[in-house]
């Protein structure tokens, strides 16, 4: 008879398998995108010719209910979505929408001239767009007027 001397790390490399497939199924995912509890919204940042564009995802967000801060070296975006009333008589067991007030600051890669910066609004996606700056040019700040696209 062979005697195999124990190791504790053998133990759970036998475990992994398992406890890999245990985890992985679906029950596990979680309920509720990261992030989405405390109101962040997906944000993306692309350089497009000589503008920096600001998108922003606000599905169901009166555009009116949006506020647009933008400096040189950045943007910030506030708001609120207003709560719905969420009826279980007709049928409507779980809501993970996100409803109170949001703010994310966005830093822009390279400054922009935000005294010609514009904002849009269509179909719940905000787009900031700013060229950018001139080096030489000093730094601003203003508030942006939001138009909506229909």
């Amino acid at each position: 008879m062979d005697l195999i001397p124990w190791h504790p790390l053998r133990e759970l490399e036998r475990l992994r398998g398992p406890l890999e497939r245990f985890f992985a199924d679906p029950f596990f995912a979680p309920a509720v995108p990261f992030g989405a509890l405390v109101g962040a919204f997906p944000v993306e940042v692309v350089e497009q010719g000589d503008d920096i564009v600001v998108r922003c995802e606000l599905a169901g967000i009166d555009p009116k209910e949006v506020d647009v801060r933008i400096t040189d070296q950045g943007v910030t975006i506030r708001g609120e979505r207003k709560a719905e009333e969420v009826d279980r008589q007709r049928g409507a067991y779980r809501s993970e929408r996100f409803y109170g007030a949001f703010s994310r600051t966005v830093s822009f890669p390279v400054p922009v001239d935000s005294d010609r910066a514009s904002a849009t609004f269509r179909h719940g996606l905000l787009e900031v767009r700013a060229p950018k700056r001139n080096p030489d040019a000093g730094p601003d700040g203003r508030r942006l007027n939001i138009t909506p696209l229909h």
